[in-house]
């Protein structure tokens, strides 16, 4: 196929702008020639590919040397693939939207081509009683979310990790060879946490649980006014998920602190949960009224779908001009003792700059269950219970340079003291954290779960890709 007809983005611009979600916290900062880094692309071509054969036409026409770049939803966090470099060519791959259902005897199988954000999947399976461990942003890419890592705090206890649901998946190697892997392949598990330095996804087949493995979800919004109040109303909730929510596996908890002075406490039942989902979320109103903090709204939620698409609209309004994001993780391998659950609280609530980054989050979720029990994947996110994700977003055209300057400089200080706690892992998931940071400090052992894992996604990562094209991921520093 001649490349030459294949569709071209001349205006690297306008796409940087429609396919970048948010633009990292470090290149928002001032250079050496006292500007802000621009808002584009730097590559040198950018093609938007509409099948397999399109993808090695274009890997198969390069020099092997040439370094391309794949981009699903446009929201890994250093925005390391949208920007690549002045000699990389990007293969956007939007127009990969297919999703198609099929059955595996019991079972149900769905195959979601490479362009496909977790919305268009969501819908997809409401309309076929299915679920499936999503992220809870609507435009995050399925295929890129999945080949970094990976999460789901809402849905992991019950139904694994995305990447332990995956039967079968399509990708073009480096060197322009069509591959289908199966769980017999070694690229297969390395592929699903690392495959973003390993080879260009086209498509993947999950197998899909019924919708009725979510029962049920509840969420109370409590409002507060100082820090100090956060802090207090967070302590009772972390104890709260330790005794009552970590020994019920039906069980998963959230709590999300906003920088717009909001609580939002999620429970979610799968369907082997028993009893009043109403009085088991009481003691977090018992605790708000006990400090007396409103809750100022109550929600419930009465299958999967409800329970997967109820953030979309308060993720729509995370923007800015640009929308500056960091994002950083800390993590405990087993239920986290008080020393730690009061760090997180006294630490990472009190002291993340909620008040400078005025759309900021931090989530604090329980994990393990089915991720744990499940299949071993190149993720962190496999071998962890407790997570908490310090999500620091503003409006950068709304901040001064010194002013973008000290919310990077407050997160490190934060994440720097994390680093010093014994039992808490920093920074071990593809999906949530920050590589580009200066000073960037993360083990390959956390980032894909094992010190052996590891190794043996740098020897495919060597075998597959010498010339190492595909260099533009959350892992470059570590392959």
């Amino acid at each position: 196929m001649a490349i030459e007809s294949l569709e071209r983005q001349p205006a690297r611009d306008e796409w940087f702008a429609q396919r970048v979600w948010g633009l990292s916290g470090n290149k928002v900062l001032l250079t050496g020639n006292a500007s802000p880094r621009p808002a584009t692309s730097l590559a040198r071509q950018i093609y938007l590919p509409r099948s397999a054969e399109e993808i090695v036409s274009v890997v198969k026409s390069l020099p092997a040397t040439t370094p391309i770049a794949g981009v699903c939803g446009g929201h890994e966090s250093s925005n390391a693939a949208v920007l690549a470099s002045n000699e990389a060519v990007v293969l956007d791959l939007r127009h990969l939207k297919s999703i198609d259902f099929h059955r595996d005897g019991e079972s149900t199988l769905v195959t979601v081509g490479a362009g496909v954000v977790f919305r268009e999947l969501v819908e997809a399976l409401k309309e076929h009683q299915g679920a499936l461990p999503v992220g809870t942003g609507p435009g995050v890419g399925v295929v890129g979310y999945l080949v970094s890592g990976g999460l789901s705090g809402y849905f992991s206890r019950r139904l694994g990790l995305l990447g332990q649901r995956v039967v079968k998946l399509t990708l073009v190697t480096p060197a322009g060879d069509l591959r289908i892997t199966t769980p017999d392949d070694e690229l297969f598990v390395a592929m699903l946490g690392a495959g973003s330095a390993l080879g260009i996804v086209v498509d993947v087949t999950f197998r899909v649980e019924p919708a009725s493995a979510v029962q049920s979800a509840e969420q109370r919004v409590v409002a507060f006014e100082t820090r100090a109040q956060a802090v207090e109303f967070s302590r009772g909730a972390l104890r709260f998920m330790r005794d009552h929510a970590f020994p019920n596996e039906p069980v998963s908890l959230e709590l999300v602190v906003t920088g717009t002075k909001a609580l939002v406490a999620t429970v979610v039942f799968d369907d082997s949960f028993k009893g009043s989902t109403a009085d088991f979320v009481k003691p977090l109103e018992d605790l708000a009224a006990s400090l007396k903090l409103a809750v100022v709204m109550k929600a419930h939620w009465g299958s999967w779908y409800e329970t997967a698409a109820a953030l979309w609209p308060v993720i729509a309004g995370q923007t800015g001009n640009p929308l500056a994001t960091l994002q950083h993780c800390v993590s405990t391998k087993g239920v986290p003792a008080d020393q730690i659950l009061d760090f997180v609280c006294n630490t990472l609530v009190a002291e993340a700059p909620l008040d400078e980054a005025e759309l900021s989050l931090v989530e604090i979720r329980t994990l393990g269950g089915a991720a744990l029990a499940g299949s071993r994947l190149p993720s962190g996110n496999c071998q962890h219970t407790f997570f908490v994700d310090l999500i620091t977003l503003y409006d950068a055209k709304n901040k001064t340079a010194d002013e973008r300057q000290a919310i990077v400089d407050l997160t490190k200080r934060v994440m720097d003291k994390a680093r010093e706690v014994n039992g808490l892992t920093v920074d071990f998931s593809g999906t949530h954290s920050q590589p580009d940071d200066v000073g960037y400090v993360v083990a390959a052992s956390d980032i894909f779960g094992t010190a052996a894992m590891a190794e043996t996604v740098k020897a495919l990562k060597k075998k597959m890709d010498p010339n190492n094209r595909l260099r533009f991921h959350p892992f470059a520093r570590l392959l």
